[in-house]
């Protein structure tokens, strides 16, 4: 089917992405002269009814949170030949999910993208809406830097759960004997039915089990995220859906043979079966993870920096920011070896520093005045000097006579 050439006052430039149900266009807007991403969902009955409902909702949301890292919604509508359709804020760049795949972020840079994905998120809860679909596809990385958030179409504020039209998956009572039956079951009416509202992947065991959406929930699916970028695999692996749910459910998760122990006891936490066993707030899971990470201890003072500094370059002050440990120790070796010194000075504090400032460069590199010093006694010099005198008045002693006999003619 060829592509439409408007949608709405929308004018279709090219596609740009493709889905299940939907496609994504890129266009521009003709009345404020900006590009777009349309994203268009080709569905019919009340199928069609219900995907308005969603982008009416994430629009909704956008308009609530209006954060930087945030995917911005501009508009929603429905065309006739097409079916509903978003339009939203388009961002030049590629999602998690292609990073992930293709290998190209390092450490540093994946963990500051997740840094930007968690303040939005953040955002979220803290005005009592709950994501439900976090997951590498749904956060995209521009080609400046900025990591956006998006897909709010399923989200749920905590206040309204039950009013929502659209109700989670309500499996039968999990026998704790038959898991993998009951796993099997709830894979095949995923697959078929496409009843549940999120990526099981990256679900945590009680929203597999038919519980709501909830902060905990969510900061379970950030951190599948962030296991998934780091390590370049689930969780929870498996060879199909079915696999990865019975994983789920059922075992612990998955960690590579190479991952730094430290690191492994972070994420063992932060995707715990029991929402009440995880990190309580992002803050807390990502400070964690900072100080976990191997590495240089400059990179984890970057990361310390950008995590405790929010967009608007205002401090965040719910996390508990420290010093890596490493930063730490090799600060206590050099103080003790300054109090071992015979002319040490006493250490300073430890300071971290971004960039270097040149002024405090330069006043480091000079070297301190000398202090004045009163001189001892030079007795050798002393001594020469009384010597010199001496021998002058022994010669004038000797000559004294012999000038007082000679006569001075007229």
């Amino acid at each position: 089917m060829a592509d439409p050439k408007c949608i709405g006052r929308y004018q279709i430039l090219q596609t740009i992405g493709h889905g299940g149900m939907g496609i994504v266009y890129l266009a521009e807007d003709p009345l404020l002269k900006r590009r777009v991403a349309i994203k268009v969902v080709r569905v019919a009955g009340n199928a069609r009814q219900q995907a308005m409902l969603r982008f009416r909702r994430e629009a909704e949301i956008s308009a609530q949170l209006n954060h930087p890292n945030l995917v911005t919604i501009y508009d929603v509508g429905v065309e006739e030949d097409v079916g509903p359709f978003l339009a939203m804020e388009y961002v030049e760049g590629k999602s998690l999910a292609k990073h992930i795949k293709e290998k190209d972020l390092d450490p540093e840079s994946a963990v500051r993208v997740l840094i930007q994905a968690g303040r939005a998120l953040r955002a979220a809860h803290r005005q009592a809406i709950v994501h439900r679909d976090v997951k590498p596809e749904n956060i995209l990385l521009s080609e400046e830097g900025r990591a956006k958030l998006m897909d709010f179409g399923i989200a749920r504020s905590m206040g309204h759960m039950s009013s929502n039209p659209e109700q989670p998956l309500e499996p039968p009572p999990l026998d704790e004997g038959i898991q993998g039956g009951y796993a099997q079951t709830l894979a095949l009416r995923l697959t078929v039915t496409g009843d549940f509202l999120g990526s099981p992947a990256y679900a945590p065991p009680e929203v597999l089990k038919g519980g709501e959406g909830t902060p905990a929930s969510d900061r379970y699916s950030f951190a599948a995220t962030a296991f998934e970028l780091l390590t370049g695999q689930l969780p929870h692996p498996g060879g199909g859906l079915t696999e990865i749910i019975i994983h789920i459910l059922q075992e612990p998760i998955a960690l590579p043979p190479e991952m730094a122990p430290r690191l492994g006891t972070v994420f063992q936490r932060a995707l715990a079966s029991d929402p009440d066993d995880r990190y309580t707030t992002l803050p807390e899971f990502m400070e964690e993870l900072i100080d976990a990470l191997p590495g240089p201890a400059s990179m984890r003072a970057r990361l310390f920096a950008a995590l405790g500094q929010d967009d608007d370059g205002s401090s965040v002050s719910t996390a508990r920011f420290r010093i890596p440990e490493s930063l730490t120790k090799d600060w206590e070796e050099d103080r003790d070896k300054a109090k071992t010194a015979p002319s040490s000075r006493e250490s300073q504090p430890l300071k971290i520093a971004l960039a270097e400032d040149p002024v405090e460069s330069y006043l480091a590199s000079r070297k301190p005045a000398a202090e004045f010093q009163p001189e001892g006694t030079d007795w050798a010099s002393i001594f020469k000097w009384v010597a010199f005198v001496f021998v002058l008045l022994q010669l004038f002693w000797w000559l004294a006579p012999s000038l007082s006999k000679v006569q001075i003619k007229p």
